[in-house]
C-alpha cells in the first residue's frame, strides 16, 4: 500500500456564507457545487484548493468555535504576492493576523508564513516559498 496524496478535508462551519466570505472572497479559493448546495441537492459546499485537493464546508448551525483537540492548522501555499502585501490584503479584509514566521519548514522546503483564523476559529497558515528554497519533487 502507498498513500499518494491528500484528497480533501471536511470542516463543520456555523455559517456557510460567512465561511465563503473568507475562503472565496479573501483567500480566492474557487467554490464548486454551490448551486446544488443552494437547491438542497448537496449537503456541503466544496472549494478547490489545488487540482487534487478540496476543502468541504459542512453547515452545522449548532457548531461551536473549534477547540484544537489535537488539530493544529491547515497550511495553504500562496503565490503571486509577498508577505507584506498579503498581510495588507488580509488587514483590509478585516482578518486579524495571529502571527508571522520565517523559515517555516513545509513540503517544498522553508518559507515565510502568516497565521490567521477563519470565521469558525480554524487556524490557517498562509505560506510563501522562495523559488530558490523549494525542494523539487524529484528529491
Amino acid at each position: 500500500m502507498k498513500i499518494t496524496a491528500a484528497d480533501h478535508t471536511n470542516w463543520r462551519v456555523r455559517d456557510v456564507e460567512r465561511s465563503l466570505g473568507f475562503y472565496r472572497d479573501v483567500l480566492g479559493l474557487e467554490p464548486f457545487g454551490l448551486e446544488e448546495y443552494e437547491r438542497g441537492e448537496h449537503p456541503l459546499v466544496s472549494l478547490r484548493v489545488t487540482p487534487g485537493f478540496i476543502l468541504h464546508l459542512r453547515p452545522d448551525p449548532t457548531f461551536e468555535a473549534v477547540s484544537t483537540g489535537g488539530y493544529d492548522h491547515l497550511a495553504l501555499v500562496v503565490e503571486g504576492t509577498n508577505l507584506d502585501a498579503l498581510a495588507e490584503r488580509l488587514k483590509e479584509a478585516g482578518v486579524e493576523i495571529e502571527s508571522r514566521s520565517e523559515n517555516v519548514i513545509g513540503a517544498r522546503g522553508s518559507g515565510e508564513a502568516l497565521y490567521v483564523r477563519d470565521p469558525d476559529g480554524y487556524l490557517i497558515e498562509l505560506k510563501l516559498y522562495d523559488v530558490e528554497s523549494e525542494v523539487t519533487r524529484a528529491e
